[in-house]
């Protein structure tokens, strides 16, 4: 019963938000980018203690 419940709420809550996003765009950026040279984002250091 546990199984089938969790089956309802995947289905019902978590695919549709899925959808959604792809529809809406990327939020994290994931996509990649053809025209950039790299991805490196240089680390900017820590002050010091």
């Amino acid at each position: 019963m546990r199984t089938f419940l969790l089956l309802i709420a995947y289905c019902l809550i978590v695919t549709p938000i899925g959808l959604l996003s792809r529809l809406v765009g990327d939020p994290m950026t994931r996509r990649w980018n053809r025209r950039t040279d790299t991805y490196w984002i240089p680390s900017v250091p820590s002050p010091a203690r």
